[in-house]
């Protein structure tokens, strides 16, 4: 497999994109949190609701002891489930 360099440019830029929203992640693990409404909003309720009934979604985690404290989901799992791997990291892997 030859890789061109414009094609190495862009796997080099998506790595370093991906390793940086890692690392922000791990300096703050809420950077990566989003309210049930917000997914529901942005992804879709119906398909977030089919993911976690399907078993590929984990249930929403509760932040706060109270019955109307939110729901939250990561970010970055619900973008990997709908969107993928980022197809440039994608072609490296296999």
């Amino acid at each position: 497999m030859e890789i061109s360099l414009w094609q190495l440019n862009n796997i080099v830029k998506a790595a370093a994109r991906e390793a940086v929203e890692q690392f922000i992640i791990s300096q703050n693990p809420s950077s990566d949190e989003i309210t049930a409404r917000q997914a529901f909003k942005e992804f879709g309720e119906g398909w977030v609701k089919h993911q976690e009934s399907v078993g590929l979604l984990e249930k929403p985690i509760r932040k706060g002891v109270h019955k109307n404290s939110p729901l939250v989901y990561s970010r970055s799992k619900l973008r990997e489930l709908k969107y993928g791997i980022n197809p440039l990291l994608q072609a490296v892997v296999k």
